[in-house]
């Protein structure tokens, strides 16, 4: 068939260009049975990858190209080709040529993807769809991924009981009792205080209740986490001048009560997520004088101190953090708490001190 086609094609293309009018010429040509390259062509004998046309004599080829057809052949194939890309161009992007649009034709065989060069065919570099996305993401920024506290993060002090302060103390944040009523929060006679008990009107009446719920929920995040750092049985605890990092410490022990003494720095590394806890199973004893130290964008509400019994901090303390206790907390006069104080089950005992809420975080508080 390829033979006999070659053989009379200088005959029939005189024929044509003597005795049939331009359209007839174009007419024949389209119906791709004996015209084979008189169109754009197929782009084995010389075309470009056209509308019609086989690479040396295909009997329809609507659109193929020599190597461009998906379904046409690369030395004439009965159909057409060039319809979704050619063969090496792939028919929608392949692996040569990326996922969407690759360097193949577009339909109808546009200038097919590299195509056409069996027999002289020209083939364009494939159709103008592109190389498909680049492919190559960044990634998203690293997400905030320790604990909250939910509908506590208002609180300055709360407490289950009671809310009580021997001297004037500075409440930069609500104060709040779960299980008593708001007489039983005592030394705030400022009208600037904000007072909620379980006897709030509406639309308070439930608003401690459902923050100690999430006090609850949050030492259900904290306590199952894994240590990073595991201080059990050290002598004295945070004593001296440390550094802790981001995660978890803990500072189990068998009997002996956790000391903090000296200072106590916390490293964030300039990780805007940076969380520190630091748990205990029994009490917290802060000595007088002694200071947390923020590091490296290191954040007070990044800083969880979760206790099981109770927390004492001294005289003249400077804090950070988070400090949730399984019983009550007490704070000794002259001592500063930029976080919140969260007693469980029993009560919040103040003298002359400041408790403030972290006003700005670069995550969930």
């Amino acid at each position: 068939m390829m033979t006999s086609s070659l053989a009379r094609r200088p005959k029939l293309s005189a024929f044509l260009l003597v005795a049939l009018p331009v359209a007839t010429l174009l007419s024949v040509s389209c119906t791709g049975d004996d015209m084979e390259d008189l169109g754009d062509g197929g782009a084995g004998a010389g075309g470009k990858g056209g509308s019609s046309g086989a690479s040396h004599g295909g009997v329809s080829g609507t659109s193929g190209a020599a190597h461009g057809g998906s379904a046409g052949t690369s030395h004439g194939g009965t159909s057409s080709a060039g319809a979704a890309g050619s063969a090496e161009g792939g028919s929608a992007g392949n692996a040569e040529a990326g996922s969407a649009g690759a360097p193949g034709g577009s339909s109808a065989g546009g200038q097919g993807g590299q195509g056409g060069s069996s027999a002289g065919g020209e083939g364009g570099l494939g159709g103008a769809s592109g190389f498909g996305g680049d492919g190559f993401g960044g990634g998203g920024a690293a997400q905030y991924d320790g604990p909250s506290v939910g509908k506590a993060q208002t609180f300055a002090a709360l407490a289950y009981s009671a809310i009580t302060t021997a001297n004037i103390s500075v409440i930069g944040g609500e104060l709040g009792v779960s299980a008593a009523a708001v007489s039983t929060i005592t030394g705030f006679d400022a009208l600037t205080f904000q007072k909620f008990g379980i006897d709030s009107l509406a639309p308070n009446t439930q608003r401690t209740i459902l923050a100690q719920q999430d006090v609850t929920a949050l030492v259900g995040n904290i306590d199952p986490r894994a240590c990073d750092v595991d201080l059990t049985n050290v002598v004295g605890g945070l004593t001296g001048d440390i550094t802790l990092h981001p995660g978890v410490t803990c500072m189990n022990s068998l009997s002996a009560d956790v000391l903090v003494n000296g200072h106590v720095y916390l490293d964030a590394g300039h990780d805007p997520n940076a969380f520190f806890v630091i748990r205990g199973n029994l009490t917290l004893t802060v000595a007088d004088a002694a200071q947390v130290v923020l590091q490296n964008g290191a954040q007070a509400c990044g800083v969880f101190w979760r206790i099981s019994k109770q927390v004492t901090i001294g005289k003249t303390v400077q804090f950070f953090g988070t400090v949730i206790s399984g019983t009550a907390i007490t704070m000794q006069s002259g001592s500063t708490l930029h976080g919140r104080a969260l007693a469980q089950t029993a009560g919040v005992q103040l003298d002359a001190n400041t408790i403030t809420i972290p006003a700005s975080c670069t995550h969930v508080q």
